[in-house]
């Protein structure tokens, strides 16, 4: 008899709107409400109101905000509050006669420690979904700020361990890390990462006659845009129909070194930043682009995970430009379903995309398979048995 699942979403994202990390949450969940008598919720510590309606109900999934614009110096001084109000929608969630199982997406942080501890003591199962090695964060800013953050973040995920009844995992580093640190007594799912193949119509064929290189996502450290911008630079002299089209965002520090190194192009006229898109808009732009890049720095940190982003760019249907970092050549092999390029190297991108421009039925031919990776292994519908079958188990 299958027992009834009381789940119950929190940790380091933004819902219902949000980047990675929150569509990461929603294929998850509308995987897991396939699972006979699953309950589902969504609570949000905090976020901004300015981003997202701080409660209310999204594709059926009801979702609350504890408190509401609570950042940076604000949260410290109400964490007390902050605490009892969690503990309290906690509280008022518990099923006795379900199974309840917290899934927790990111790295434990202060304002949510206490209420996981306090959960567990409740009857809470604990899931962590792990998408970062946070032991290696701090090589991603050289900001006293977030090195003190990135610090905090990687001592108190250290007690992680002690709080899991499970761990999900986004790539086989990361995999292999709590295999080998749970020595056999926790389990681990690796759970890749996932993309809605129902939001990419796949409608093939050659590129358009401006041609544009395309990239999504956050603007930090690991992502590599200078890479791209390098590799565009290059690109540009020999193509005059070449157009470099970006949408996202990152903190301050990441965006304004991105915005110098773009003023400093001599082709700037031909990079277009669309800012922070809804998803609407985000869709239509990403199926409308020719060749979607995923570059990644050659670090550690960008090794331990595995880039949300190349899931939907595969699904487009389009070739795609891909960093060999993580999980990549695990799923993909070079000129077949993607163009695959070292890590920080601009020269290997630059050769990938003049190699599609040049030959266009090629490239028609590696977007088409790329697309069959993504349904193959990627799509959050195959994904949701096994997904399912750990939390029963757990």
């Amino acid at each position: 008899m299958i027992r009834k699942l009381n789940l119950v979403f929190m940790g380091g994202f933004t819902y219902p709107r949000g980047m990675a990390g929150t569509k990461r949450i929603q294929h998850a969940i509308n995987a897991l409400k396939e699972h006979p008598g699953a309950v589902i919720r969504v609570i949000v510590q905090r976020q901004s109101s300015g981003q997202n309606i701080l409660s209310g109900v999204y594709e059926g999934t009801p979702y609350e905000t504890i408190m509401g614009d609570l950042l940076r110096a604000k949260m410290l001084a109400a964490l007390p509050i902050l605490y009892c109000k969690t503990i309290a929608a906690l509280k008022r969630v518990f099923r006795p006669d379900h199974k309840n199982v917290i899934y927790f997406y990111g790295p434990l942080l202060f304002d949510s420690i206490v209420p996981l501890m306090y959960a567990r003591r409740l009857g809470y199962k604990i899931v962590f979904d792990v998408i970062e090695d946070y032991d290696l964060s701090k090589d991603m800013s050289l900001s006293f700020r977030h090195f003190v953050r990135y610090k905090l973040t990687a001592r108190l995920s250290q007690g992680l361990k002690g709080l899991a009844a499970g761990i999900i995992v986004i790539s086989s580093r990361l995999e292999k890390k709590y295999l080998r640190s749970g020595q056999g007594n926790l389990p681990v799912h690796y759970n890749p990462i996932s993309v809605d193949m129902d939001r990419f119509p796949g409608i093939l064929g050659e590129m358009n006659s401006n041609i544009s290189l395309f990239y999504a996502g956050s603007f930090g450290k690991k992502d590599g845009l200078p890479v791209l911008l390098d590799a565009f630079d290059g690109l540009a002299e020999r193509y005059d129909n070449l157009y470099l089209v970006l949408t996202g965002r990152g903190d301050k520090e990441a965006m304004r070194e991105f915005f110098a190194r773009r003023d400093a192009s001599p082709h700037k006229d031909r990079i277009e930043y669309k800012g922070y898109l809804d998803e609407k808009d985000y869709y239509a732009l990403l199926n409308s682009a020719d060749i979607p890049c995923m570059t990644r720095v050659d670090l550690a940190y960008a090794h331990a995970g595995f880039p949300f982003k190349l899931g939907e760019y595969l699904a487009t249907g389009k070739p795609v430009i891909a960093s060999r970092v993580s999980d990549v050549d695990r799923f993909l092999v070079d000129k077949q379903n993607a163009m695959l390029v070292q890590a920080g190297s601009s020269a290997e991108v630059c050769e990938a995309a003049e190699f599609l421009i040049d030959n266009p039925e090629s490239a028609v031919a590696i977007g088409a398979r790329g697309r069959e990776v993504a349904r193959s292994f990627f799509d959050y519908k195959q994904q949701g048995a096994a997904l399912r079958d750990f939390f029963e188990n757990v």
